[in-house]
């Protein structure tokens, strides 16, 4: 499955937009170059040297390439884009680059981790397949590293909830905090130009690089805007566009953000539903009182966290994390339901590992910097929302759309999102931001969109897809994403998609 599936409901407060993060650099402006240097991939990249199965190490490889900070603005430099190759098993015909989503998510980490798969793949034999760390991202240089795993662990404990007057300052104060800290550890220049339409630059540096007129990319998740952008700004450099679990980056973002609620509702309701026909699930009844049995084992821990066997207590704030993090995919329900049977008789261990799979913690107590770049990106990209009073529609409408994560403490006020104290981005160009629209020449899209998928909702695909005139692959299934993650029905038809584009429009259900 794709690394990182986090076009996330953030935990810091219900209806939060976005929670500030930072970003920790040791900056230095690197030699520009002209190609990738390709080698055998490693640490430097991210990767253990293990990684990819012995069968396809062969074909895999990772190298860098140096693009500039600003190609308007020469003097800041340049900074080093970390990227992958899986290199076809026959003469190669085309090449797939491809993004794992976020934002933030490591595409070479994502290539290497997936190679033994994807060389299975009938469009393996005949495509390169590539993947690459956005800037700001993973092993590209700089990376955005706005807090020490201290601060993390810190910030996870900390009650950031309730809807008083003093309770909304507070987080205010600790947002606004956050934005300052990730601006001086990081440094405006490199902050400010994170967006998508810088992103979209580098991706047609990288085709450049492969040595190639034309790519295919398929995106999941954020991963979509990025393929989005490029077709918008580079449409004769691609062949075929392939848009698993859509954002649209024109909706506006308090509607997307209870849309979103609400998918994950629905998430939790059919997770709910599950649970309680199986022994132990400490939720029963029907629907609502399912949502009162959870939100009573979750309320606890904001007075009387609960021990684990990490070492560490589990918070109300890492308890909503780790639900989250389970209803991204119906297989972790599973592990859901066994973390709150654990909860119910004071054993937070579990609902804790389900929380650091989302946070980018491992068990060496060290963060990956994913939710730093997801939060440095999102403000990058996204509409401010200066109306004090949207965020208290936000907040309102938040907790209607997702009882499931309402903590009861609402007061008909929201706090402002992080966003709003963020440096400014620059753009790439003076070409308006966002705007679903395709240019001239870019092939018809593919969209692949889930029924039950909590984070990018059915409903919000199906707009982009009218909107671009794309066929669409439609999953039945409670998932986050679906593309060459062993759907047979989905993987064909993506398959024969990429291998040729023409095919007529139609919908496919899977």
């Amino acid at each position: 499955m794709p690394l990182l599936r986090r076009t996330t409901v953030r935990r810091l407060a219900v209806g939060a937009v976005v929670m500030a993060l930072g970003v920790l650099c040791g900056c230095r402006v690197l030699p520009a170059g002209g190609g990738i240097e390709w080698h055998a991939c490693g640490p430097d990249d991210g990767v253990a040297a293990t990684a990819a199965p012995g069968a396809v190490a062969g074909r895999l490889s990772c190298g860098r390439l140096s693009v500039p900070l600003d190609p308007r603005d020469p003097a800041l430099g340049s900074i080093s884009l970390a990227v992958a190759r899986l290199g076809a098993a026959e003469p190669s015909t085309g090449t797939l680059v491809i993004n794992p989503g976020g934002p933030g998510g490591s595409g070479v980490h994502h290539l290497v981790g997936s190679a033994g798969r994807l060389a299975q793949l009938p469009l393996a034999n005949s495509h390169d397949i590539v993947s690459f760390d956005p800037r700001g991202v993973g092993a590209s240089r700089p990376a955005i590293r706005c807090r020490t795993d201290a601060e993390r662990d810190a910030e996870r404990v900390m009650d950031l909830g309730g809807g008083s007057v003093a309770a909304i300052a507070r987080v205010e104060r600790y947002r606004q905090m956050l934005a300052r800290q990730c601006r001086d550890r990081v440094g405006p220049e490199v902050l400010s130009r994170v967006g998508t339409d810088f992103v979209a630059g580098d991706l047609d540096r990288i085709r450049a690089a492969l040595g190639v007129d034309q790519i295919a990319f398929l995106g999941y998740s954020y991963g979509t805007r990025i393929g989005l952008e490029y077709a918008k700004r580079h449409p004769s450099r691609l062949d075929a566009l392939v848009l698993d679990g859509v954002v649209d980056p024109d909706e506006d973002p308090v509607d997307a953000s209870v849309d979103q609620a609400r998918g994950f509702q629905q998430a939790f309701d059919a997770f709910a539903t599950d649970c309680a026909r199986r022994p132990g699930c400490p939720l029963s009844g029907g629907a609502a009182e399912r949502v009162a049995g959870y939100r009573e084992l979750v309320a606890a821990l904001l007075a009387h966290p609960a021990a684990s066997a990490e070492r560490r207590e589990l918070s109300a704030a890492d308890a909503e994390t780790a639900t989250v993090a389970a209803l991204y995919q119906e297989s972790a329900w599973d592990d859901l339901r066994s973390a709150l049977i654990g909860l119910a008789s004071g054993d937070g261990t579990g609902m804790l590992r389900l929380a650091d799979s989302l946070e980018g913690r491992d068990g060496a107590g060290r963060y990956d910097a994913t939710q730093d770049a997801f939060l440095a990106i999102t403000c990058a990209d996204d509409r401010r929302v200066p109306d004090r009073a949207r965020y208290d529609e936000l907040d309102r409408r938040v907790r209607t759309a997702a009882p499931f994560r309402d903590d009861g403490r609402g007061g008909g006020r929201g706090p402002r999102g992080t966003c709003e104290f963020w440096t400014p981005a620059v753009r790439a160009d003076d070409s308006p931001p966002n705007g679903v629209v395709l240019g001239a020449g870019a092939p018809r899209p593919l969209v692949v969109a889930s029924t039950g998928d909590p984070a990018t909702p059915y409903p919000t695909a199906m707009t982009v897809a009218r909107r671009v005139g794309a066929m669409v692959v439609s999953v039945d299934q409670h998932a986050h994403t679906a593309v060459f993650q062993g759907d047979g029905c989905v993987d064909k038809a993506v398959g024969d998609y990429l291998t040729d584009p023409t095919v007529p429009h139609r919908i496919l259900e899977c």
